[in-house]
């Protein structure tokens, strides 16, 4: 029986295999690469699916190796065996990649936090879109105009290729918080929740969270998760929401 962690998994890899534009194989998996969006370092890496005799030089070596044949500055290995993860992020570190960890977690009802819902709207791409660039402009990472309109174009890509729906809601006008809900049909994920950070603190993303997740349900879906940062406080308002922890997936970066 495929447990709930190995579910989400499943969606999540699915989806990004539809977003490739290139699959490579390679000793320990595939290689995901999407050659019109090269600076978005979610679209290209090394997927590990069978961990076997993995250790963190021979996939640092495979990266090397396909990344420079693409052309890419960047290293980026995903690992989606917990354990696998756990037993490889000492090695990436001696090496000195950036070891970060995902937290999957499910909805399994209504927790101890309530939300609002009644000024939550449906929207479309292009109503997001000026947030979505605004929250990639903070980031430490986005150097340049072309790394923000990329991780936006990524954004909108992954979103179209997962059928997705944009809960908003607005303030004056402007769209102050989002939330995208992915769907295949049964399998839901709630995905890009963002607040502007002069609109935070008024429950804006509880709200939008919220009613992706009663969309969700009423759609017909029948398991909804979402993937945190598994050191960063929202996995915190995820559960009071009603989110349960399933497991972790590893990511492995070595920036340029």
């Amino acid at each position: 029986m495929v447990s709930d962690y190995e579910r989400a998994v499943s969606f999540g890899d699915a989806l990004r295999n539809r977003v490739a534009e290139r699959v490579v194989p390679f000793r320990f998996g595939r290689a995901l690469f999407h050659d019109g969006l090269p600076l978005v370092w979610d679209l290209n890496l090394l997927r590990v699916d069978d961990a076997a005799g993995a250790t963190a030089g021979a996939l640092a070596e495979d990266a090397e190796r396909l990344q420079q044949e693409a052309g890419h500055e960047h290293r980026h290995v995903a690992v989606h065996d917990e354990r696998a993860g756990e037993a490889l992020a000492e090695g990436f570190d001696a090496l000195g990649w950036r070891s970060e960890r995902f937290l999957l977690m499910a909805w399994r009802g209504a927790g101890a936090r309530t939300a609002d819902t009644s000024g939550v709207e449906e929207a479309d791409a292009a109503a997001v879109r000026a947030l979505r660039e605004e929250i990639v402009r903070g980031e430490p990472w986005a150097e340049s105009e072309d790394v923000v309109r990329m991780v936006v174009d990524a954004s909108e890509l992954v979103a179209r290729e997962a059928r997705v729906r944009h809960f908003v809601v607005r303030v004056d006008g402007d769209v102050a918080a989002a939330a995208d809900l992915y769907s295949d049909g049964r399998t839901a994920q709630v995905e890009d929740v963002a607040t502007l950070e002069r609109h935070r603190g008024r429950g804006l993303a509880s709200a939008v969270v919220v009613r992706a997740v009663q969309e969700a349900f009423a759609s017909g879906h029948d398991f909804l998760f979402l993937v945190a940062d598994a050191d960063d406080w929202p996995k915190e308002l995820y559960e009071r929401l009603g989110f349960a922890p399933l497991g972790r997936t590893w990511s492995f970066l070595k920036t340029p």
